[in-house]
């Protein structure tokens, strides 16, 4: 196998590790933790999990650019023929990058102030919070399928792209 295809297998690798992470904990994990603990339980569950999550996201994302930069050395061709794909890796580390360092941050503050008030007796304060965090979460979740769309995406484009080749 050469290196060329060494390269390809990698990024489509790393493409398919990010599908089923997203897949997993979007549409199993956390859907599970939230149907057997209570709310602020399963919360503190997935705030614990949310950081990583979001991190591999763009972490795997810079990975896949530095693979395509080393193939570049020998292709001088290989970013202008993957052109649309740097553009859909861009903004998919750009989604993930916003979730982990803006709306996580968001989202637990509101639900720590929200928990803090349900804690003193405050319950309609802390209705303020809950709907608050509710916007949050809404955003948070439409980026997240869109980066699972993107994906998706790029796996496609990937793909048909090397059979171009």
């Amino acid at each position: 196998m050469s290196n060329k295809k060494y390269f390809d297998f990698l990024i489509l690798l790393l493409l398919g590790i990010l599908a089923g992470f997203n897949i997993f904990v979007t549409f199993i994990l956390t859907p599970q933790l939230f149907s057997h603990f209570n709310p602020r339980l399963a919360g503190e569950i997935t705030n614990l999990i949310f950081p990583y999550y979001f991190a591999s996201g763009w972490i795997i994302g810079i990975v896949i650019y530095t693979l395509i930069a080393v193939q570049s050395i020998k292709d001088k061709f290989i970013v202008k023929r993957l052109k649309t794909f740097i553009i859909g890796l861009t903004v998919l580390i750009l989604l993930y990058m916003a979730q982990h360092k803006t709306l996580l941050s968001i989202a637990q503050t509101i639900n720590s102030q929200y928990y803090s008030l349900l804690d003193e007796g405050k319950k309609k304060e802390a209705q303020v919070f809950k709907e608050k965090f509710k916007t949050v979460h809404m955003i948070s979740s439409s980026l997240n399928i869109l980066a699972l769309f993107i994906i998706l995406f790029l796996f496609y484009n990937y793909v048909s792209k090397k059979e171009e080749e």
